[in-house]
């Protein structure tokens, strides 16, 4: 039911750890009662808009992803797993995955649905699967992609011999003459073109 745990701080338990959610800080960020103590969890590998930074502004759809984490955590009980090489961040929250009792794994739903945005680089095993969904949220237009810069195809840009894949930013800025599509990325990269830095 749950995805293979790595390490857990109850003496690597595999099979992690049920807690209660008492707050929600904002959208990646919560806090759970162990026992009698209560521990700031900071959701692995993703990061939704700022909502309560002390030094930085409300970003765009970040009162939208702090309200679904509300609604999706507050007061639930969630199952939590850890990786084994990074157990705390800088500001010494606890770095969890968050499973629901359905079992549906809480930071992916979040970036499938357009609420957050992948860590990178960042050590954790689902990252390849983690930046696989935020592909599919930015060409869908969801959420925080919504009416962005996304290219929705493959597009290349004849003069300076460059390609994006669905999901880059930058296609707008390519003009209408200079375009050509592509079916593959093979066929991009077999016609001379190269991807653009992201």
């Amino acid at each position: 039911m749950f995805g293979g745990t790595l390490w857990t701080l109850s003496g690597g338990d595999p099979r992690g750890e049920w807690v209660l959610v008492t707050y929600v800080v904002d959208g990646d960020t919560i806090s759970v009662g162990r026992g009698w103590r209560s521990t700031t969890v900071r959701l692995i590998g993703i990061d939704t808009p700022e909502t309560v930074h002390p030094e930085k502004p409300v970003e765009f759809f970040g009162p939208e992803s702090s309200e679904f984490t509300k609604r999706q955590l507050d007061g639930k009980k969630v199952h939590l797993e850890f990786e084994s090489s990074t157990q705390y961040d800088d500001y010494d929250r606890l770095l969890a995955y968050v499973f629901l009792l359905d079992g549906t794994l809480f930071n992916a739903e979040l970036i499938k649905q357009g609420y957050a945005r992948v860590i990178a680089p960042s050590p954790f095993h689902r990252y390849k699967e983690f930046r696989l969904y935020e592909r599919e949220a930015r060409v869908a237009g969801l959420g925080l992609w919504a009416e962005k810069d996304i290219c929705r195809e493959i597009i290349g840009n004849r003069r300076s011999k460059i390609y994006r894949l669905p999901g880059d930013a930058g296609c707008s800025r390519i003009k209408e003459e200079n375009r050509i599509y592509f079916d593959t990325e093979d066929e991009a990269i077999k016609t001379g073109y190269r991807r653009a830095k992201r």
